[in-house]
């Protein structure tokens, strides 16, 4: 159940910066990079579900979470540079920040 919802949670993440970059004038920085950062949340979080060890599951956690970070991180750079609107850049963070806590959770366990 808690991967379900971290899944979700990662979609939705995926969708937005996908609709952001679609939208964005000028470009994002790294737009590419950002993109595949995000999908990996996503990824590697489906990829998880199909492991039948623990250890398995839990390396595409690991690799989920460094996603999240360099997400995050590409994220923060357009907001610095002012291509992403303030509000946009929070909602987007603060949606990382629960995806990286769930993630340790399930580390954790």
């Amino acid at each position: 159940m808690a991967a379900s919802r971290l899944l979700d949670a990662a979609r939705s993440v995926v969708d937005e910066i996908n609709g952001l970059a679609d939208r964005a004038r000028p470009p994002l920085i790294e737009e590419r990079q950002l993109r595949a950062a995000a999908d990996s949340i996503a990824a590697n979080v489906r990829e998880s579900n199909g492991r039948r060890s623990d250890a398995e599951r839990k390396q595409f956690f690991r690799y989920a979470l460094g996603s999240a970070e360099e997400t995050d991180e590409r994220l923060r750079t357009n907001f610095a540079s002012r291509r992403i609107a303030a509000a946009t850049y929070w909602r987007i963070h603060n949606r990382l920040v629960v995806i990286r806590k769930m993630l340790e959770r399930l580390l954790a366990r």
